[in-house]
């Protein structure tokens, strides 16, 4: 029987999650609750699709359609998510799915399709499909040993294991039981975080919406930091199947001298080791933030380039426009705005960059 590239319906969401909980390397936004958090925040439009095979399913390809008078029309796997591209179980189901999306692509009248990868897609499928490649990206990911002693003996003597003993002495605790209003002072944390970088930041519902989602499958964590009874940062991750990805991180700048953040890291890293992931993924860098990729460094990890890919054109990315005056202007700007406003204005701009 033939290979039948469908669109994602009720009636085989079962057999979608089933395929994504299985020995491939779909993580944890390719779920259905991502899709659901996605629709539901931003209203973007799905197009996830399905690969077929004597009734099983032997591929996936999760899209997300984000349409925009600001950034324009746009076909996405997946947006807010750095690593969603197709998977499939041989070369052929995967050039079936990327041709279906790039019909997607006429159909919609988007301007590119964006697929966005952790590990290249092989060579002919790229030549097949017209894909267009961009190495734009750093990831960092760090694998844990079985015994948390050993990624300890990994981590850079001067720097890190200094600044993980510093917040101890300090007297800085980590608290992985949270609450409804440790969403709220993080998410508070993380929009005055992301407005010293001039940079916009989530609504509190979109994380509210995650740990409603995620936190009863035990799909992520929210553990904070505290000082002197003071909750002064935050460390919010997913876990899925072997691999750990910090998520969202946000701190009180008036305490960041008692390191509370390298130890809420460690301590996300030690739980790893217990209780059997293999790796922690610290997630993607600018190649121009050279500051975060060596922060990421001197943990352990190993540095590579990540492909995107594109059809059928690369666009202008805003990330790799950060040093125009135009960006300059606009963080500029951000960074001088009241927390009140940024937490209105923030959420919506969001919904345009995607």
């Amino acid at each position: 029987m033939a290979i039948q590239i469908k669109p994602l319906t009720n009636k085989n969401e079962k057999r979608w999650n089933e395929f994504i909980k299985g020995p491939n390397k779909a993580g944890v936004w390719y779920t259905l609750e991502w899709q659901k958090i996605l629709k539901e925040e931003y209203g973007y439009t799905p197009f996830y699709l399905l690969a077929e095979e004597d009734g099983n399913v032997c591929g996936v390809l999760p899209l997300f359609q984000i349409k925009s008078f600001i950034t324009g029309n746009r076909l996405v796997s997946l947006p807010f998510s750095y690593d969603c591209g197709p998977i499939a179980t041989s070369d052929e189901v995967l050039t079936l799915l990327i041709n279906e999306a790039r019909r997607l692509v006429s159909e919609l009248n988007c301007d590119y399709l964006e697929l966005k990868m952790q590990k290249p897609i092989p060579e002919a499928v790229v030549r097949d499909t017209q894909l267009l490649v961009n190495e734009y990206y750093f990831t960092s990911v760090l694998k844990l040993a079985n015994d948390p002693k050993d990624n300890w003996k990994r981590l850079d003597t001067r720097r890190t294991r200094w600044a993980v003993n510093k917040a101890i002495r300090s007297g800085v605790k980590i608290r992985t039981e949270t609450t409804e209003d440790d969403i709220k002072v993080f998410h508070d944390l993380k929009v005055r975080t992301r407005k010293k970088h001039g940079s916009p930041a989530p609504s509190l519902r979109f994380f509210m919406k995650i740990m409603h989602e995620f936190a009863p499958k035990g799909l992520v964590k929210l553990w904070v930091a505290e000082y002197d009874e003071k909750v002064v940062s935050g460390l919010m991750f997913y876990s899925f199947k072997d691999i750990m990805i910090p998520a969202f991180v946000a701190s009180d700048d008036r305490y960041n001298s008692y390191m509370p953040n390298n130890l809420l890291y460690w301590k996300a890293i030690e739980w790893g080791c217990k209780n059997g992931y293999r790796y922690f993924d610290f997630g993607r860098t600018e190649p121009g933030n050279k500051s975060l990729l060596k922060f990421k460094s001197k943990w352990g990890t190993d540095n590579y380039k990540i492909p995107y890919y594109y059809y059928p054109k690369k666009p202008n990315l805003i990330s790799t426009s950060r040093g125009s005056l135009k960006v300059n202007l606009i963080t500029g700007f951000w960074k001088r705005m009241p927390v009140p406003l940024l937490k209105i204005l923030g959420p919506y701009l969001l919904k345009h960059i995607g």
